[in-house]
């Protein structure tokens, strides 16, 4: 700890004045000794420490939304300590252009065009992707949670392709940029069939909400090894076409099935969502409810946030009071460090990350708006900590909060870090998800820095 004390003046200003910044300098470089120590010699001054101790575990958290999400997430994915986790997709469809066929038309084919938005994983691996119809409708208004959430579908296989992925079509010479390829496949003539025949209800041949009230949607999966990828594709630029011909007419129709539509009252008009199963292995397996922990000395002294699996990181203080005592302080300022485990694979990392408030038995605080979430500092927005690739580490500042637990507003019972949250119109915060994306912290390097002073009594 060092100690950044006041001198008396003197008639000698200048001399005093490099006297002083020399000794800040002097100061600054001392190594921090631990709370309880004789801290200081004066009353005022600005005080320094960052050996408070910090405790971290991994904790699970549960209601991860995942409705009206921007990937169609199918695949999976396994690593060594987080275990498996694998997503399905369900997610209603419809045409917006109206259909013109007619009784004679006649069927050539029914055609799957995903467009690849992301991946994690080995793509090096086959997949048996297999789609379902759905027996019952997906709402906008209801909320769908990642772990949970399921709807029934048909028996009957409505499409099946064997591909090895190839997301990449170029990139270009300075790898900045991608360009990415799409997956085409030749979906069932039952299915074609069936979406011909609609031509004779003209509100359902018209697409929109008739469609989708006779049509309730299709339900994507793959069959795969489990150290494979996880895919994602993108719903705006997506589609299904139907191809037919008419006899004695040369022209050859189509017609676009989309996974995502706007109209002028609601921006999307398609629900959907993604639903995970995730099968945690070694120390982390025993994380079935929410607000169980295991500390990070059970997983090699790293704790983990991951996005879609309820993965979070406690962290908690238990010696801050210590650097209070029987003195009033003022923090001046409060940061915590989070350090990352070396070597990040950007493809599959979080680049920010959210401080959220949490109760005694290490779950989210909820409210009226949501997540309980630390405000960021001189705001009202949430806070939230970017990756800083130089220093391999993310930073929060908490000085109102810390200083609320100091003078006993609030109860001294650390933070949960959790992937970034979303908020809506309304400012309603929810955890939402689309990818299995996650970054361990080193928990013997994080840290809590603390300036602060002494307040006379």
């Amino acid at each position: 700890m060092t100690s950044i004390s006041s001198k008396k003046r003197t008639l000698n200003w200048p001399a005093i004045k490099w006297l002083g910044i020399v000794s800040l300098f002097l100061a600054s470089c001392d190594a921090p000794k631990e709370i309880g120590a004789d801290l200081f010699s004066v009353e005022v001054g600005l005080n320094y420490t960052d050996t408070l101790r910090v405790n971290s575990s991994t904790v699970f958290m549960d209601s991860t939304q995942t409705g009206a999400n921007n990937t169609l997430l199918v695949g999976s994915y396994s690593h060594p300590v987080l275990g498996t986790f694998e997503s399905s997709v369900f997610t209603q469809i419809a045409n917006a252009d109206s259909l013109f066929a007619n009784s004679s038309s006649i069927l050539d084919s029914l055609k799957m065009h995903l467009v690849y938005k992301s991946y994690q994983g080995d793509t090096n691996q086959l997949h048996t992707l297999q789609v379902y119809k759905l027996k019952d409708s997906l709402s906008l208004s209801k909320d769908y949670f990642a772990n949970t959430s399921s709807v029934a579908i048909q028996s009957g296989l409505v499409g099946s392709h064997v591909f090895r992925p190839r997301p990449i079509r170029s990139k270009a010479s300075n790898g900045d940029s991608l360009k990415l390829d799409t997956l085409h496949f030749t979906m069932s003539k039952s299915l074609g069939a069936e979406l011909l025949e609609k031509y004779a209800d003209k509100s359902i041949a018209g697409g929109g909400k008739s469609f989708r009230l006779s049509f309730p949607g299709l339900m994507f999966k793959s069959i795969t090894a489990q150290k494979s990828a996880l895919l994602g594709f993108s719903p705006a630029y997506s589609r299904m076409t139907l191809h037919w011909h008419n006899p004695n007419d040369t022209t050859k129709y189509s017609l676009n099935y989309y996974f995502s539509l706007s109209s002028a009252m609601m921006t999307e008009v398609h629900a959907r969502f993604n639903q995970f199963k995730i099968t945690p292995s070694g120390a982390l397996a025993s994380l079935t409810k929410s607000g169980q922990a295991v500390p990070a000395s059970a997983t090699g002294q790293l704790t983990y946030v991951q996005s879609g699996s309820g993965l979070v990181t406690k962290v908690d203080f238990p010696t801050l009071m210590k650097l209070k005592g029987d003195r009033n302080i003022a923090i001046n300022k409060a940061e915590l460090v989070l350090e990352a485990e070396e070597g990040l694979d950007f493809n599959q990392s979080l680049g920010q990350l959210t401080l959220l408030q949490v109760d005694a038995n290490n779950r989210p605080i909820r409210n009226s708006y949501g997540l309980g979430y630390v405000l960021s500092e001189g705001g009202s927005g949430i806070q939230t900590g970017s990756y800083n690739a130089t220093l391999n580490s993310f930073t929060f500042n908490i000085t109102t909060e810390l200083q609320s637990v100091i003078n006993g507003r609030k109860a001294n019972l650390g933070f949960l870090i959790s992937p970034s949250l979303t908020s809506s119109s309304t400012g309603y915060t929810k955890l939402m998800s689309e990818t299995a994306r996650f970054v361990a912290l080193k928990s013997l390097k994080t840290k809590l820095r603390i300036y602060y002073s002494f307040i006379a009594k």
